[in-house]
């Protein structure tokens, strides 16, 4: 057998394990094909050397409708988002449905008439937006009419919408307050004291619901374990900081410190100054380089990871879909991803 032989359409075919009619199809564009086995063909022509392999993913790509998202994050938790944004944009690059570009905007003024003014504007470009917000009366009313002309909206790690009634792709939030509720239990040195919790502010639906959750695991599992009142700290590092360092003076009970935001790299510098305190178990939100250096030095507990790849990925999934099926469906629009909890010895 001649190893130098040129590869041919049945070469390609045989490494996909498909028939030659299928290569063909996808190469001359015969027919329509399904998208995963278009690719599944790219892949095996690019593997085998086929001389037309970029030539199928050029003809792959033309075929693929366009959309362009509008993606608004906080312009807070820095690290966390621009992981959160990275992964939006490799998610985007390998969606095979479609040929996607999505577009970052980030808010920076928390007023809920800047809030609106940059939805409207984002409305009027992209084919779809995600949007990181707290419910307020009139960001809710303008996402309701920028559904109703027909912009798909899809609440992106928090509930805008009180009673859910969107679609939505993030973690179960009130399933990361009762995890961080079990870890404390099980890792706190004391099964009586105070715990400490910060928050972005009390209208984000999705910070809220972790501290339910977190409060009825406590009450119901370990009752001497006591929720101060939440502390609100904008999901900045500087206030969280100042916040813990005040919570540590002012209660010698404190048995643990947690971040259901942003703001967790204000917690480690807080608890750098203050080293030797091993009774106390620290969660934060926020799987970042930082966040991984202190697990590394002991100076935090845990993190309760909302893995961005899989939001992302879910995400792309989900704005594509709402091109072609925009009626809200709560079983299929609202999409729970799991969480990981990372500790220093699973980094």
């Amino acid at each position: 057998m001649n190893n130098n032989k040129r590869p041919t359409i049945a070469t390609v075919a045989a490494h996909a394990g498909l028939s030659v009619a299928t290569v063909d199809r996808v190469l001359n564009a015969r027919a329509p094909v399904n998208p995963d086995t278009a690719e599944q063909v790219f892949q095996a022509a690019e593997a085998v050397g086929y001389f037309a392999a970029r030539l199928i993913g050029q003809r792959i790509r033309e075929r693929r409708p366009a959309y362009r998202f509008g993606i608004l994050l906080l312009g807070t938790a820095q690290a966390f988002y621009g992981n959160l944004a990275a992964a939006i944009t490799e998610a985007a690059r390998r969606q095979l449905e479609a040929n996607l570009s999505c577009h970052f905007e980030y808010i920076v003024d928390r007023s809920p008439a800047a809030i609106v003014a940059q939805i409207e504007h984002m409305a009027v470009q992209y084919d779809g937006l995600a949007v990181v917000s707290f419910t307020h009366p009139q960001i809710n009313a303008c996402l309701a009419q920028i559904r109703e002309a027909g912009v798909p909206v899809i609440a992106l790690l928090s509930d805008i919408h009180e009673q859910g009634h969107e679609a939505y792709v993030g973690v179960d939030n009130h399933k990361v307050g009762r995890t961080m509720g079990w870890l404390l239990a099980h890792t706190c040195s004391a099964r009586k004291g105070s715990i400490g919790v910060m928050l972005g502010g009390h209208r984000f639906q999705g910070h809220q619901a972790r501290i339910d959750g977190l409060r009825s695991y406590l009450t119901e599992h370990a009752p001497g374990l006591k929720l101060l009142d939440p502390l609100i700290n904008m999901d900045n590092d500087d206030v969280t900081e100042e916040a813990a360092l005040d919570l540590l003076a002012r209660h010698a009970d404190l048995r643990g410190l947690c971040v259901v935001g942003g703001g967790g790299d204000g917690i480690i510098r807080a608890l750098a100054q203050l080293p030797g305190r091993p009774g106390l178990c620290s969660i934060l939100p926020e799987s970042t380089e930082l966040s991984h250096q202190a697990l590394k030095q002991g100076l935090i507990s845990l993190v309760v990871d909302s893995q961005p790849k899989l939001i992302a990925a879910a995400l792309m999934d989900l704005l594509v879909e709402l091109q072609t099926a925009p009626q809200f469906d709560p079983l299929r629009h609202r999409i729970h991803v799991p969480l990981q909890i990372v500790t220093s010895e699973n980094l």
